[in-house]
């Protein structure tokens, strides 16, 4: 039992750097968007501070899907673990890649409902405010 034991903690130390990384994103991701923010803010009167909300939509997309694909990998780690744990003993190869699944898809982590509440609302604010500083740039000239 003592290799079974050693494989599923491998797996799971695999799985709770995929949550930590998950979670790291998500306070660079608030730092740097708030950062552009600001910076946008306090620089409203030059030309090229409206770049800067293009900017931050860009950096927000970024964070955005790789918090999802640790997500996703963490997801797959998981289908790893739950195949691992009903292996006997001598079936334990140490194989790290985990199992395929076709029901799995990137995509369906994306828009899971933690990142929609965060980085869309993020997203539209960000977008009101495109909208916002184009138009009114479009009208002063």
């Amino acid at each position: 039992m003592d290799n079974k034991r050693f494989y599923l903690r491998l797996i799971e130390e695999s799985i709770v750097r995929m949550g930590t990384n998950s979670f790291l994103i998500k306070g660079w991701s608030l730092t740097a968007i708030g950062g552009l923010i600001t910076l946008y803010i306090t620089k409203i009167n030059y030309s090229w501070a409206r770049n800067l909300l293009l900017l931050c939509l860009a950096v927000c997309i970024i964070f955005w899907f790789n918090d999802a694909y640790y997500l996703y990998q963490e997801r797959k780690f998981r289908k790893l673990y739950n195949k691992a744990r009903r292996l006997r003993e001598e079936d334990i190869d140490f194989n790290m890649s985990p199992p395929k699944d076709s029901k799995l898809c990137f995509l369906k982590c994306a828009f899971r409902p933690v990142f929609c509440s965060s980085y869309i609302i993020v997203l539209l604010i960000l977008l009101i405010l495109i909208v916002h500083e184009f138009h009114i740039h479009i009208v002063i000239r």
